[in-house]
């Protein structure tokens, strides 16, 4: 693991190789983007449409990668009866008053925890660093602590920040999506060198569990253990990840008293509306591409497939499907983050998380303010657009000052509800 000493923000390095390559290879005409929209005579709508167009085309082919992947690997069950054990052993995630009073299980930890510094580096206006504490999530089932203790890689949490040599005006906490995890790749996806030198804010990128410094050995690649079919794994992670974000928010919520928000991506953007609808100390939260239920994703993505199919006649509806992660469902709670605080974001030509996916979310929040950009979920052409509208977004809350915001460009005008 090396970064670049350099005093600007590292730039976007090799990816984990499994899923990204397979991507690439399989990507054909998509790689001559770049000549595409640089050659168009053609009006900044109508490249607008190109993107969302040739997004839509590169999901579908993340699309077949993923499918192939997991039908590759299986289902966890090999009968009914196997469906049925699993739901009885799933019952503590499933419990009423757990579900209606979720600290009892996604609590945070009642000590702040102890942040140790791998190594900091100076950079332009601050300080990059490599932070570190010990996971304070422990197994909540006893099968399943089995399984945990095999895993190497978990124990140890990954924070990376940049930080203001002055007082910022507030700090934003940052994740990413399934797959991958890499910081190289996602600075560049979510646009943390904006967050920090033109909005100005300290900026802390967490990695969640199975994912990139965190994926065990025994996992083919970065994210495949979660989420996934096991039912149990991922509702155990999610209580990983959501004691952990909470352990780190209060963490930086302790050392600035500016405001406080989080933002992540695709299952980090799920994840950031999760922790709005559990976390008070948080004062604006913008999940990207954010899926409203997991299993619903999961359920409409295969419609088709014969691992689907065969899950069905044993038993599983989507109802119950819904049921066994509606721990982690921000469709479960109610936000807590104030209306004016929140911000969902979209992307015009989505499809791995649709556009109707992303709608159910608004609407449970009470249609806040929301903004689509022209691109896919994977080929984000016009991600820019979204950087800046999160400036506007963090300008008119009051939360940063309106000097630091570049007039609106393009067609693309912010959605409110």
């Amino acid at each position: 693991m090396s970064d670049s000493s350099s005093t600007a923000l590292d730039p976007v390095l090799d990816a984990d190789v499994e899923v990204t390559d397979v991507v690439a290879n399989d990507a054909g005409p998509m790689r001559m983007l770049p000549q595409m929209l640089g050659g168009l005579a053609t009006t900044g709508r109508r490249r607008r449409r190109l993107a969302s167009w040739l997004g839509q085309r590169s999901d579908d082919v993340l699309r077949r990668v993923l499918r192939g992947l997991y039908l590759r690997s299986g289902i966890p069950y090999m009968s009914p009866a196997e469906l049925e054990r699993a739901f009885a052993m799933l019952r503590v995630y499933m419990d009423p008053a757990v579900l209606a009073e979720p600290d009892r299980m996604l609590a945070p930890p009642a000590r702040l925890p102890d942040v140790r510094a791998c190594w900091r580096r100076p950079v332009r206006g601050g300080l990059h660093s490599h932070l570190v504490f010990d996971t304070p999530y422990e197994p909540i089932h006893r099968l399943y602590a089995a399984e945990y203790r095999r895993y190497d890689r978990l124990d140890t949490v990954h924070l990376f920040s940049w930080t203001h040599a002055r007082p910022a005006p507030a700090s934003i906490l940052v994740t990413h999506g399934w797959g991958v995890g890499r910081k190289q790749i996602h600075q560049w996806e979510l646009g943390l060198d904006y967050l920090f030198r033109e909005l100005g804010l300290d900026v802390y990128y967490y990695v969640m569990p199975f994912h990139w410094l965190r994926r065990p050995s025994a996992a083919r690649f970065s994210g495949e253990l979660h989420p996934s079919p096991n039912l149990m794994r991922t509702n155990e992670a999610f209580v990983q990840k959501t004691i952990e974000l909470r352990a780190a928010l209060r963490w930086i919520k302790a050392r600035s008293s500016g405001p406080l928000g989080m933002m992540g991506s695709s299952l980090g953007g799920y994840t950031t509306a999760l922790l709005a609808s559990l976390e008070d100390s948080l004062d604006f939260a913008i999940p990207v591409l954010p899926p409203a239920s997991l299993s619903d994703l999961f359920w409409d993505a295969g419609q088709g497939d014969p691992v689907l199919r065969k899950v069905s006649d044993m038993g599983m509806t989507r109802e119950r499907f819904a049921a066994a992660w509606a721990l982690h469902c921000p469709l479960t709670y109610r936000p807590k983050v104030p209306w004016r605080g929140r911000l969902v974001v979209g992307a015009a030509g989505d499809n791995l998380v649709t556009p109707e996916h992303t709608d159910v979310l608004w609407e449970h929040w009470g249609r806040p303010r929301r903004f689509e950009f022209a691109g896919g979920h994977i080929l984000q052409v016009f991600r820019t657009d979204y950087h800046r509208e999160v400036g506007r977004f963090l300008a008119e809350l009051g939360v940063i000052s309106g000097e630091r915001i570049e007039p609106s460009r393009g067609p693309l005008a912010p959605r409110f509800g």
